[in-house]
């Protein structure tokens, strides 16, 4: 039975065929930036030297979508589009959300799969392969990491109780709801319809593919401490923000039930 004949929900067009799973595979990252210049430059490099070494990487293509930064973010992202042809920034002219950013970045790529990563270096990009050999083994279309040593106190706890809330609306057993690490066939991510704007992108993209009714595999990763630059989460905001964007999955998971959503790619 193929992928697409077990979950009859979804449209075939967005599920991978079997095929899809075997050989090498065309990758496009796709990560926002706001004010990263600091480190963005060995980010990006870091990543080129890597996948350019992978036998299971065809072709690979870099989408970072500069969110309106204030600093060089931007200049140093087309003076590396310039240098190195995998690099395709996109650019805001004003700063829009980590959210709106990620969702533009998505919407530029255009191979098979799509990386999702952070701009600030907190995931190395050696966590793919981990992440790659999984989701073959498993041949499901998306692939979580999680982290093996995640943020500050305050911030474990918001993640924590959002992830709690959110794995019981689904009725998911997810072990990071909130990773924005995640490795995803590519027209499927395309397709779904992301309304976040700040910081809870992870969060929605989790609840969206749940949504679809896709298997997921999860997958131990890597995560440090930021290295460069300045995180840009603000605490007491973020809170707000996170508290406000669960109760809205609650709303729509409640909707989704009772037939007045439609799923997602159904």
């Amino acid at each position: 039975m193929t992928l697409a004949e077990d979950h009859r929900g979804i449209r075939s067009c967005y599920l991978p065929d079997p095929s899809a799973f075997q050989g090498p595979i065309k990758l496009s990252l796709a990560a926002p930036a706001f004010n990263e210049a600091e480190g963005i430059r060995q980010v990006v490099r870091d990543w080129l030297d890597h996948l350019r070494q992978l036998d299971a990487i065809e072709e690979f293509e870099i989408v970072v979508c500069n969110d309106g930064s204030r600093d060089a973010t931007g200049a140093i992202l087309d003076s590396m589009a310039q240098e190195y042809p995998e690099v395709r920034p996109v650019h805001f002219a004003t700063n829009q959300g980590a959210a709106a950013a990620l969702t533009a970045a998505i919407a530029a790529t255009r191979f098979d799969w799509i990386l999702l990563i952070d701009s600030d270096g907190q995931f190395p990009i050696t966590n793919l392969s981990t992440m790659l050999t999984e989701l073959r083994r498993n041949q499901v279309p998306a692939a979580i990491g999680v982290r093996q040593k995640k943020d500050r106190l305050f911030a474990r706890f918001g993640t924590n109780a959002s992830a709690m809330v959110c794995n019981l609306l689904h009725g998911s057993s997810i072990r990071d709801f909130n990773s924005a690490f995640k490795l995803v066939w590519g027209p499927l991510l395309r397709a779904l319809d992301f309304e976040a704007k700040g910081m809870n992108y992870s969060t929605e993209i989790t609840s969206r593919l749940l949504e679809s009714g896709v298997p997921i595999v999860e997958v131990a990763i890597e995560h440090r401490p930021r290295s460069a630059g300045q995180s840009h989460m603000k605490l007491f905001r973020g809170a707000r923000d996170r508290f406000l964007f669960v109760t809205y999955i609650a709303l729509r998971q409640m909707l989704l039930g009772s037939g007045v959503l439609r799923r997602p790619l159904s």
